[in-house]
C-alpha cells in the first residue's frame, strides 16, 4: 500500500508506509510549498501526520455481543406406567355327563321243547335249510324225541345208535335241543347242508 499525505503547513510531508509483516517504515518527503494565494486556514487546523497514521492503525472497536440467556430445557414428563390388565381365567367347561349305555336285552333262552328245537334250527341254519331238514325229520320221527330204540335209531334225527348224541349233552334221551344240535352237525358234516341231505334222502329213503 502507498499513501501520500499533503499538509496545509509550509512544509508537506508524505509518508509512505510499507507493510511487510508487522514492520512499518515511514519515509518523509519534502514537498513543494503550495501557492500562497490559497489560505489553508489557521495553523491550528493542520493535522499531525503521525496522528493520522495512528488513526489509521487504531483497532476498530468491535461491539461485544451481549450474551443471551439460553432457554432452560424443560424436563420431559415421565410417562406414568399403566397397569396391565389382569388376565381373566377362562372358565373350565363342565363336562356333560355321558349317557349311560343302554344295556342290550339278553336273548330269552330257548325252551328245551320240540317248538323250541324248531326255533333253534331256524336260527342256526336259516329258513331254507330248516325246510329241508324238517322234511327229513318229519319222515323219520315226526319230531318225536323218544321215537325209535335207544340201541338203534333214536330221537328226532334218528341217530344210530342214539348214544352218539351224548357228545352234545347228557340229556340226549329226552332233550329236543340236544338231539337237533347233533342232527345239524350230522347233515352238515355228512352232506354239506340240510338240503343236500334231503336230496339224498329222496333218492334213497334214508340218510
Amino acid at each position: 500500500m502507498r499513501l501520500t499525505i499533503r499538509s496545509a503547513g509550509p512544509i508537506a510531508i508524505a509518508a509512505v508506509v510499507l507493510l511487510a509483516g508487522a514492520a512499518v517504515t515511514v519515509m518523509p518527503t519534502v514537498l513543494a510549498e503550495p501557492p500562497s494565494a490559497v489560505d489553508s486556514g489557521p495553523a491550528s487546523d493542520a493535522q499531525d501526520p503521525m496522528a493520522l497514521l495512528g488513526e489509521m492503525w487504531r483497532t476498530p472497536e468491535v461491539a461485544t455481543p451481549t450474551p443471551t440467556d439460553s432457554p432452560t430445557p424443560t424436563a420431559s414428563p415421565t410417562p406414568t406406567p399403566t397397569d396391565s390388565p389382569t388376565p381373566t381365567a377362562s372358565p373350565i367347561p363342565t363336562p356333560s355327563p355321558s349317557p349311560a349305555p343302554t344295556a342290550k336285552p339278553k336273548p330269552k333262552p330257548i325252551p328245551d321243547t320240540v317248538a323250541g328245537a324248531r326255533t333253534y334250527v331256524k336260527l342256526r341254519i336259516g329258513v331254507k335249510q330248516y325246510n329241508c331238514v324238517n322234511a327229513i325229520w318229519s319222515q323219520e320221527s315226526k319230531w318225536n324225541p323218544r321215537a325209535g330204540d335207544v340201541g338203534g335209531a333214536y330221537g328226532i334225527p334218528q341217530a344210530f345208535p342214539g348214544s352218539k348224541m351224548a357228545a352234545f349233552g347228557s340229556k340226549w334221551r329226552t332233550s329236543p335241543i340236544t338231539q337237533v344240535k347233533w342232527g345239524i352237525w350230522y347233515v352238515n358234516s355228512q352232506y354239506g347242508s340240510g338240503c343236500a341231505a334231503w336230496s339224498f334222502w329222496r333218492d334213497h329213503g334214508w340218510y
